[in-house]
């Protein structure tokens, strides 16, 4: 393909955006790049940090449905989107869940940090209690998982009282299940209708890191030729998320021939790009930037 590629190699970086966000924006290129048939593009690298907040837009409705005196009532507690480790995020939920909003009659709510044998406490304990009992002295309560958020017909009832909360979208509904879940809240696992009232939960492992892959999409450019793990068609890199908080994420191509992108016989100016995780939210590196490496070629035979 002696006619291709001058240049060969494209560096897309957000802090040189047109327009936009890091987790969205416009990329302008100083020319237009011209690519013929049979051409297709490799992204063999891939860097940004570990930056997003720990409680963000994603994750920070807490769904609660408290029981006292046989009146049943759901309440949907926000928590203060910023980084968080265990114990400071143990002291957030504690804080919340004593606030405004609680049904009539429910007691003073604890949460303490487990460990997986049972033992607990709150400070001073180490990276092993990294699980959190919630309990309250008056009343029951239980905390729905992610797909019964999700499924609107069993939970729209529920959030009918927006007084104490926002109102509840099963589309996204921005759940803490992201960082930790009550499979105690089920008493039949085999039957999601079949919700546990008690007055003491604990938690699964609790994921401070809460995102574990990155997707980068760009609907200008990649040819629809992807599916994500939600139907999204944009999708050109996924990128593994291996890093603590504050670290940087470093992703190489996988070396394999067939993990290209259709770019055939096309010209490109203007490109759009966006950073999202799983679920498709757009990814908020809290004023931090990411880059990439794009490589044109030809088509391998």
């Amino acid at each position: 393909m002696t006619e291709l590629l001058q240049p060969r190699k494209l560096y897309v970086d957000s802090r040189f955006l047109k327009a936009g966000t890091p987790s969205s924006f416009d990329f302008e290129l100083p020319e237009i790049l011209e690519l013929p048939r049979d051409t297709v593009a490799y992204i063999t690298e891939f860097t940004a940090v570990c930056g997003w907040d720990t409680v963000n837009n994603s994750n920070f409705r807490l769904y609660v449905v408290e029981q006292h005196s046989g009146v049943n009532k759901g309440r949907i507690v926000e928590l203060t989107k910023q980084p968080y480790d265990s114990e400071s995020l143990r002291a957030e939920l504690e804080t919340k869940l004593n606030g405004t909003g609680k049904l009539t009659g429910m007691g003073t709510y604890s949460v303490t940090r487990t460990t997986s044998a049972g033992a607990s406490g709150n400070t001073g304990l180490g990276a092993a209690f990294r699980y959190y009992t919630i309990s309250v002295t008056a009343g029951n309560f239980w905390m729905p998982s992610h797909s019964m958020l999700r499924n609107e017909e069993f939970a729209s009832s529920i959030w009918t009282d927006t007084l104490n909360g926002p109102a509840y979208s099963a589309a996204n509904p921005q759940d803490t299940n992201e960082l930790f879940n009550f499979e105690s809240s089920l008493s039949d696992p085999s039957n999601p209708n079949a919700v546990a009232y008690l007055s003491t939960h604990v938690s699964s492992f609790i994921d401070l890191r809460s995102k574990h892959s990155l997707f980068v999409h760009s609907p200008s450019f990649g040819n629809y030729t992807s599916i994500g793990p939600n139907g999204m068609r944009t999708t050109l890199l996924k990128v593994p998320v291996d890093s603590a908080y504050g670290s940087v994420i470093h992703f190489q191509h996988s070396g394999h021939p067939a993990d290209y992108i259709e770019v055939s016989t096309r010209g490109l100016k203007s490109l759009s790009f966006e950073l999202r995780d799983t679920r498709g939210n757009l990814v908020d590196l809290k004023r931090g930037h990411w880059s990439m490496t794009i490589v044109f070629a030809e088509r391998p035979r």
